[in-house]
């Protein structure tokens, strides 16, 4: 379908709201390398190319697919920038590998045993949490691929509102990780509900809790690090 100039200036300012949504809810992310209206201008890069690659014959609503591209847009603009230094992502991959390792002890590694375990300050093992965030920007949004090849949003795997699960894999990982994310703590499960489900961005997040957004940023990080070390095992 051919959509005139000026269909196309009616839907960027119906989307554009959404557009301002997304890019505020990464933006925290990036800002010291990308501006806010970078990220705007990706989504609305997305929605554009949504409409000239727009399937009517697969039967999904235009408007989630518009919502679809125009995230893509944003995160493929983040993805594009590279955040830390070489020696920086190497010190995130040590935290991340020693928390699997302690954690196959049964119980989460403590900040203590971790930040003792790798010889480094509870101040430089908090700076890891906040920054796992960005150094894993795809986080809860990236994809686990089923075994037919089809690609499903961690958020769909959760979500209650999706008729995806008629694969039993999927199913028994829904139940699983439901189940890890019970076991976090009541401010963990908040804060990934409120980011994830509610789609407030965290600044929204650090003002519902009445704590700092680095404080936010870093509970946010090691939550991640729970949750992606249980998807790693339960997806290989």
């Amino acid at each position: 379908m051919l959509y005139s100039e000026d269909d196309k200036e009616s839907l960027i300012k119906q989307f554009l709201p959404k557009i301002k949504h997304y890019a505020l809810r990464y933006h925290h992310i990036v800002q010291s390398v990308l501006e806010l209206e970078d990220l705007i201008s990706a989504g609305i890069k997305g929605l554009l190319e949504a409409l000239n690659k727009y399937n009517p014959s697969l039967n999904v609503p235009l408007v989630a697919f518009i919502d679809y591209r125009i995230r893509g847009a944003i995160l493929d603009e983040i993805r594009s920038v590279d955040v830390f230094s070489k020696e920086f992502r190497k010190k995130v991959e040590n935290v991340k590998k020693t928390y699997k390792n302690l954690k196959q002890s049964g119980k989460d590694p403590t900040d203590e045993e971790l930040a003792n375990y790798l010889n480094i300050t509870q101040e430089e093992l908090q700076e890891v949490y906040q920054s796992i965030t960005a150094s894993d920007i795809v986080s809860l949004d990236s994809f686990v691929v089923a075994e037919n090849g089809d690609k499903l949003n961690l958020l769909e795997v959760i979500s209650d509102e999706k008729n995806i699960f008629e694969d039993i894999k999927f199913r028994e990982l829904k139940e699983k990780l439901t189940s890890a994310i019970e076991n976090l703590s009541e401010t963990e499960k908040l804060i990934i509900s409120l980011y994830y489900y509610e789609e407030l961005n965290m600044k929204e997040i650090a003002q519902v809790l009445g704590i700092s957004l680095s404080r936010v940023s870093q509970i946010h990080g090691k939550t991640l690090l729970k949750l992606k070390n249980f998807l790693a095992k339960e997806v290989d």
